[in-house]
């Protein structure tokens, strides 16, 4: 945060930084259909189309906080984000530091716990209204929020999404017509309405809260032979009891771990079926050619593309060394006017290569036009009368020889990196467009033209 963010600014930009780790995490791009789709097309959001996002929207609707908050600019959540996505600037597009991929990602089971017995409410909480006194029409709902149920379990790690669950009712008459359990052919299955099944699933960030949480919240593994085993009061052996039973509102939590979706409890045994360990069952040829056309789906696609070339000059990039808190903003801001350069990025010719947090960073300018002035910022730095956010900088030197052409051959790889990806991101959404645009018809899962309306 810079000394001219307003108190109210570093409040927005904390919840701007929330908001954009949670769209591009894993676990919320697990559920999220459209964002799936949208990274899969582009490979990146807009920063106007995350301002459509309602929970965005509500928090400020300036492009340049919201920018700051994708550059990573929030003391809190700044590194973290950094982490997860990257921003273009000059382009105003936000992606993902690691492209989204069903098979690399799984199903998030690893990360989650099933949590049972979540409260709900009862008829005499339901008040003064008709459905008090009448208990044949209450409707039960959740007597808690999802960030009650994360603020309990936040404790183990941090908690990445929480997931209260619904079943549903079958429509009223269905099964009559339809015979039990089945629905009309070619005709998707009408659910009826919804009603809570006082569960949850809690998905964390990493392995290291999930296994906190394990320890503390799941009973010893024990062997089969001491499962019944009695103590000398003849009750049941205690030490198969978890550590801690969680309570919310009265209600005394169980607490299981998730099981894999099928599709990733078999990864690997395709593997097995060609060296002729296991055969297919009999019924099962459709499944194994539609696995192995979402296997040919997730395979990388080899793409050609013209590389990036940079007839870089001499002389072009100071670096610099112990740098203290500071960011991107406060080092141009710094050394803009010795340079003899606007401040604006788009037009300045300079360009500051640096993550907060880091102890070091390099100034790049786009010609060798301006030499005098970046040996005159070199030495003004080196004697401290040059300060960067308040700091003297340890070191600060125009890169030569060896220095310089390796900076230069890294920020080439990495410029073809990233086009190599953005490349790879459009073919494979080329090849899965083409392999479902020849069923006809809208599929599953259509939005309509309403598109996302007010989910956000």
């Amino acid at each position: 945060m810079t000394d001219a963010t307003s108190p109210d600014e570093a409040t927005k930009l904390s919840a701007l930084s929330e908001r954009l780790h949670f769209f591009f995490s894993n676990a919320n791009l697990r559920q999220d259909k459209w964002m799936r789709t949208e990274l899969e097309k582009s490979g990146c959001l807009t920063l106007d189309a995350l301002l459509r996002f309602q929970t965005i929207k509500k928090i400020s609707e300036d492009t340049t906080l919201l920018a700051r908050a994708a550059k990573g600019e929030d003391e809190t959540m700044g590194e973290r984000l950094k982490e997860l996505i990257v921003l273009d600037e000059e382009r105003g597009e936000v992606r993902r530091v690691v492209p989204w991929d069903w098979k690399t990602m799984g199903d998030g089971s690893k990360l989650s716990l099933w949590v049972k017995n979540i409260p709900l409410t009862r008829p005499e909480e339901a008040g003064d209204g008709e459905e008090a006194t009448d208990t044949s029409n209450f409707k039960p709902r959740y007597a808690v929020t999802r960030d009650e149920v994360k603020a309990l379990f936040e404790p183990y790690g941090r908690v990445a999404i929480v997931q209260l669950r619904y079943g549903h009712k079958e429509p009223e008459g269905q099964s009559e017509r339809n015979g039990r359990g089945s629905h009309p052919p070619g005709r998707r299955n009408n659910r009826g309405e919804s009603y809570p099944l006082g569960a949850a699933i809690v998905e964390f960030e990493n392995e290291e809260g999930m296994n906190k949480a394990c320890l503390d919240l799941l009973p010893p593994e024990s062997e089969p032979d001491n499962k019944h085993e009695k103590d000398d009061n003849g009750d049941e052996n205690k030490e198969n009891e978890p550590k801690t039973v969680l309570e919310l509102k009265g209600n005394k939590l169980t607490v299981r771990k998730m099981t894999p979706l099928k599709c990733f409890q078999d990864i690997g045994k395709d593997k097995r079926s060609r060296d002729g360990d296991q055969k297919p069952q009999d019924g099962d040829n459709h499944k194994t050619e539609s696995k192995r056309k979402d296997e040919e789906d997730d395979k990388e696609v080899e793409v050609e593309f013209e590389p990036v070339i940079v007839d870089w000059e001499k002389g072009c990039v100071i670096a610099l060394g112990g740098l203290k808190k500071c960011d991107r903003e406060s080092i141009r801001e710094a050394v803009s006017d010795i340079l003899g350069v606007t401040k604006d990025v788009k037009n300045s010719g300079l360009y500051v290569d640096y993550n907060r947090g880091d102890t070091v960073g390099k100034l790049r300018m786009k010609d060798a036009s301006k030499s005098a002035e970046m040996k005159e910022l070199v030495d003004k730095l080196s004697d401290g009368t040059v300060l960067i956010a308040g700091d003297k900088v340890e070191s600060a030197k125009i890169l030569e020889g060896e220095e310089e052409e390796e900076y230069w051959k890294k920020f080439i790889d990495f410029l073809n990196n990233r086009k190599r990806q953005r490349e790879e991101e459009k073919a494979q959404s080329r090849k899965r467009q083409k392999r479902f645009s020849g069923g006809g018809g809208r599929g599953r899962g259509g939005r309509g033209r309403g598109g996302r309306g007010g989910r956000r």
